[in-house]
């Protein structure tokens, strides 16, 4: 599938600025005040006027505590699979079913520091230079730093 326009970015700051014309133009607001963009449950655009624009990762306005890189990944299957759900709707006798975003399980981060110590957040409670920081992070994640979990996600030869 192709999209019209995607925008990837990265860093600490949400740049939104880019909304201002479509926010004139529909006469209405599209952003919070701290710049984030406005989505239903759904991630698509908080305006019946262009459901087919989905909004993942920080820049969307759900709450949920801390932003981490995964979440935008789960974000983005969601939005796929609502795409695709959308696609295979027949829109004149069905209104599509799309699934919601549900903010997942924990917000959680881990760093290893070598095999046996690391740093562990989760749902903003940080365990470091503790026995549970150290255990949970060198049994969860420094095994093999989370790379069987993305493997499938990157085949052998897939940029080659």
């Amino acid at each position: 599938y192709t999209s019209d326009i995607q925008f990837l970015a990265t860093g600490t700051k949400v740049r939104s600025e880019y909304m201002a014309t479509l926010e004139h133009h529909l006469g209405t607001s599209l952003r919070e005040k701290n710049g984030t963009i406005k989505v239903k449950p759904t991630l698509q655009l908080a305006t019946n006027a262009l459901s087919n624009i989905f909004v993942a990762g920080d820049v969307n306005s759900l709450p949920g505590g801390a932003k981490y890189a995964v979440k935008a990944g789960e974000q983005a299957q969601l939005v796929a699979a609502n795409l695709i759900t959308m696609i295979n709707c027949d829109t004149k006798s069905a209104k599509p079913v799309l699934q919601n975003w549900d903010g997942s399980v924990m917000n959680m981060i881990a760093v290893p520091i070598g095999k046996s110590l690391g740093v562990l957040q989760a749902s903003g409670i940080a365990f470091g230079k503790s026995c549970v920081g150290d255990i949970v992070v060198s049994r969860v994640k420094a095994k093999d730093y989370f790379v069987s979990k993305r493997a499938k996600e990157f085949p052998p030869n897939a940029n080659a």
